[in-house]
């Protein structure tokens, strides 16, 4: 039997990085870890390689950059050259910063949105030729969101990840507007048998987040692998993925 191909974008650190080591020590799975450089991708497989639990030989590099659709499509027709078709796809890839006051607020909102949204919007949008071709029995497109991009939590005056508390504009509406990206994808998608669904993997301490969080980057990993890989795709639509094994409606 073939092995399972999955792409993982933003895997040569934190929670892709997480996500492609837990994907590779099963063995089902040969893993395409996209990062926006060569370097950075050979990097990583050098560093997972390195656990002898790991046959290397199912790691492939891949050049991907969610904000540049030369390279979006490049990488697109690296997959097709070399496998002909792509069965997971995980779109973990993302940005929060500052605002940078050298910028306008619109440069620094798009700035945030070209990476989480634009980006993700895209790489589906070229990689589903791929998905479509695939002969998978469970094909699936994971979008990695947070609880944070829900209008509840941002609204709660007693949790501690509520706008009063921890404002976040700009990353907020980035993952707002992902969730409802994702919805859209799942529902015309359904009729193909690929289900697009939502994960949250938590507040992990990753260079993302500044080493800040309450877990660690393996731990937030389990949520990605748990919804690129497990579950009924009925009961998965419109759900998502999260913390200690519960999967939540999506909601507002």
């Amino acid at each position: 039997m073939p092995q399972t191909l999955v792409l993982i974008t933003g895997a040569n650190q934190g929670l892709g990085y997480s996500t492609a080591e837990q994907l590779a020590k099963t063995g089902k799975y040969h893993i395409l870890l996209g990062a926006r450089t060569k370097s950075k991708a050979e990097s990583a497989i050098q560093r997972l390689a390195s656990d002898p639990t790991i046959d290397s030989s199912t790691l492939t590099p891949l050049v991907i950059d969610a904000n540049d659709d030369t390279s979006i499509t490049a990488a697109a027709k690296s997959v097709s050259d070399q496998f002909g078709s792509l069965d997971i796809l995980i779109n973990n890839a993302a940005i929060s910063k500052p605002q940078d006051p050298n910028l306008s607020l619109r440069d620094n909102f798009r700035a945030v949105f070209e990476t989480n949204v634009f980006g993700v919007a895209v790489i589906v949008d070229t990689f589903l030729p791929l998905l479509r071709a695939s002969k998978y029995h469970d094909r699936r497109i994971v979008n990695v969101t947070t609880g944070l991009a829900q209008m509840s939590v941002a609204y709660s005056p007693t949790s501690e990840y509520g706008a009063r508390r921890t404002p976040l504009p700009v990353y907020r509406s980035s993952k707002a507007a992902l969730n409802m990206l994702t919805a859209v994808e799942g529902v015309t998608l359904e009729k193909e048998n690929i289900l697009v669904v939502s994960t949250s993997p938590g507040y992990c301490r990753t260079n993302f987040t500044g080493g800040h969080g309450v877990k660690d980057a393996s731990q937030g990993a389990m949520n990605i692998v748990r919804a690129a890989t497990e579950g009924d795709p009925k009961t998965l639509l419109g759900t998502i993925v999260a913390e200690e094994y519960r999967v939540e409606d999506i909601g507002w």
